[in-house]
């Protein structure tokens, strides 16, 4: 049981490591995604692709999937040099805006 309790709280301190920055996913999203994706509200502006609330409140939409495809390379968008941390920020940004 002894065992158990330390290897929970190990398991709570790095995933508190781990934790989102939402304040960074903002500031990276602002420096990287803001040029063509609205960041801040729902609707898309003219000339630009889907908002990040909008990809926020699609029902098949992750977190993991929003990771996973920001670290990816992919021809419809810059690559940016984005960490898997980075990548994590900025999902929990977007993430943020889930209704």
């Amino acid at each position: 049981m002894r065992a158990l309790s330390v290897t929970l709280a190990l398991l709570g301190a790095s995933t508190a490591a781990l934790a989102q920055d939402i304040e960074n996913g903002r500031r990276l999203s602002e420096r990287w995604c803001v040029e063509c994706h609205n960041i801040e509200t729902a609707s898309a502006k003219p000339g630009r692709v889907i908002s990040f609330a909008s990809i926020a409140n699609r029902p098949d939409v992750s977190p993991d999937m929003i990771a996973a495809f920001l670290l990816l390379p992919h021809a419809a968008m810059p690559n940016p040099p984005l960490s898997r941390k980075d990548a994590q920020d900025i999902t929990a940004f977007i993430m943020k805006m889930k209704k």
